[in-house]
């Protein structure tokens, strides 16, 4: 399990914290023997890999043994994994969260602009590596479908989300989704669930 771990570039990488040299320890940790270790991992990964809605590199690097992790028996709290994976799965850029609106969008170009750098041509960058989250987290997203079942309901409600950020995935999201919804209690799942439907292809139209 997690062979080729060592072999990505980490410190050519970065999260929200620089460096991304402690990710693979990281990742290592979340399929320890130890509760307490597994659980502390899995919070760092959660504000460095996907930082308040942001994702980096790093992530993108990440997704596949986080993948991994979730589908291999020996590992436990894989519900902790599955929230990661979401987390990330609807993750932006930093600037686009960040440097958005008539009050942050004049500052961040200051600071830029110090740097040699523009707004737009940083929003490119940073579009390109959120796509390469997206990619990444596309390819095992079915391995998310058991966790709109999960006994917690954040888990429920950010795996409902991450579904639907994915309308080329709707053909077998889209009936998992229904399913979740006819049985689904909580009111903040269910509104995740429903806002899911409404972006699968053709939905404006029903």
């Amino acid at each position: 399990m997690l062979d080729g771990l060592d072999a990505v570039g980490w410190s050519s990488l970065t999260h929200a914290y620089g460096e991304a040299t402690d990710v693979p320890e990281l990742l290592r940790a979340l399929a320890s023997p130890d509760p307490q270790e597994r659980e502390e991992a899995s919070d760092e990964l959660l504000g460095n890999i996907w930082h308040q809605g942001t994702v980096y590199p790093a992530s993108a690097a990440a997704v596949p043994f986080l993948y991994e992790l979730l589908t291999a028996p020996e590992v436990q709290d894989k519900s902790a994994i599955a929230l990661l994976l979401a987390c990330v799965a609807t993750g932006a850029g930093y600037l686009e969260v960040h440097a958005a609106g008539p009050v942050d969008e004049p500052v961040w170009r200051d600071i830029l602009s110090k740097q040699g750098k523009t707004l737009e041509r940083e929003l490119e960058r940073e579009a390109a590596e959120v796509g390469n989250v997206r990619r990444a987290a596309s390819v095992g997203l079915r391995h998310l479908l058991p966790y709109l079942n999960d006994p917690d309901e954040e888990v429920r409600q950010v795996v409902a989300t991450a579904l639907g950020r994915y309308p080329e995935h709707a053909g077998w999201a889209q009936p998992a989704i229904e399913a979740a919804l006819a049985s689904e209690r909580d009111e903040d799942v269910r509104a995740a669930l429903i806002q899911s439907q409404s972006h699968r292809p053709g939905a404006a139209h029903d």
